[in-house]
């Protein structure tokens, strides 16, 4: 009987919460994040004269995101604004980048206001996508000795994968509106070129770690 009491308990407090905040449907939101930029630049062969380096950038891009809540999962695209990483340590190029990812978030529900106008969330989620970048300019020294490289190639648009994590918490209203801060990080290749042998390589890898406020409506 008291266990049967204790269902009946959970499932009409569950049905309430259903009726008086939105828990499913589509979305859209906006995300301001403010970036922490590591560029690594990798080489292999003896014709590439630049050695491995570094360079650390900070950027202020703005994600469009669109997607379909499912209640404590959402699942959805997220467009980042493009945006140039410039090479702080030595200004040797300038990389434009853009990313396009899907993403699966985990958001349990961690508080509900009393009167169900307002709950508060965990966001724990994966995503994983293309980095869409481009050398917009580069140093001569980044080449290969000669003409092994032909700077064609390396100004063409790239994708390539990139892939992380973000952390955050999540404010929802009954009518749909939810205020978003978080932590998110991704690691990805951005560029990579060789000569016509394969003999001599470079690749442009990027770290992005980028703390960000988001709105969402869920309809």
């Amino acid at each position: 009987m008291i266990k049967k009491i204790i269902l009946i308990s959970t499932l009409t407090s569950t049905l309430l919460v259903a009726e008086t905040m939105k828990e499913k449907g589509f979305f859209i939101g906006l995300d301001a994040s403010t970036s922490s930029v590591n560029i690594a630049y990798e080489k292999s062969g003896s014709g590439i004269t630049t050695s491995d380096y570094e360079s650390d950038d900070r950027v202020t891009p703005v994600a469009l995101k669109f997607g379909y809540q499912y209640y404590f999962t959402r699942v959805y695209a997220r467009i980042n604004s493009s945006k140039t990483y410039s090479d702080q340590s030595l200004s040797r190029f300038e990389i434009k980048n853009q990313v396009i990812e899907m993403n699966i978030d985990f958001i349990p529900i961690l508080y509900i206001h009393e009167d169900q106008k307002f709950n508060v969330r965990g966001v724990f989620g994966l995503g994983i996508g293309a980095n869409k970048s481009s050398l917009v300019s580069y140093d001569a020294r980044l080449d290969a000795i000669g003409t092994n490289l032909d700077p064609i190639l390396n100004k063409e648009t790239q994708y390539n994968m990139e892939y992380g994590y973000n952390i955050g918490l999540m404010s929802e209203l009954d009518f749909g509106l939810s205020g978003e801060i978080g932590y998110r990080f991704r690691y990805g290749l951005t560029n990579e070129f060789s000569d016509k042998e394969g003999s001599n390589e470079a690749t442009f890898t990027l770290s992005t770690g980028e703390f960000y406020l988001g709105l969402n409506y869920l309809f």
